[in-house]
């Protein structure tokens, strides 16, 4: 089982169908009122917060890919 899979089956079901109704938009384009920052010493690497979950994902010409999603702690920004 992938990494953002085991954590989306950690949570309730409220809080999963809110992560995946947001990153359903993410990969649509639709940034909207979204809590969006650009990551600073990764180019092209962004993030959305939900609550204290954190969705990173890149965006270029190719399209955008969700490459994590996991609460915010210690360790949430190092691994970019």
């Amino acid at each position: 089982m992938h990494r953002i899979d085991k954590f989306l089956a950690r949570l309730d079901a409220g809080r999963r169908k809110k992560v995946l109704d947001i990153a359903e938009r993410i990969k649509k384009g639709d940034f909207s009122g979204l809590d969006m920052r650009k990551l600073q010493g990764s180019p092209g690497v962004y993030r959305v917060r939900v609550g204290r979950v954190r969705i990173k994902f890149t965006m270029d010409a190719s399209g955008t890919r969700i490459f994590n999603i996991d609460n915010r702690g210690e360790n949430t920004y190092r691994d970019i």
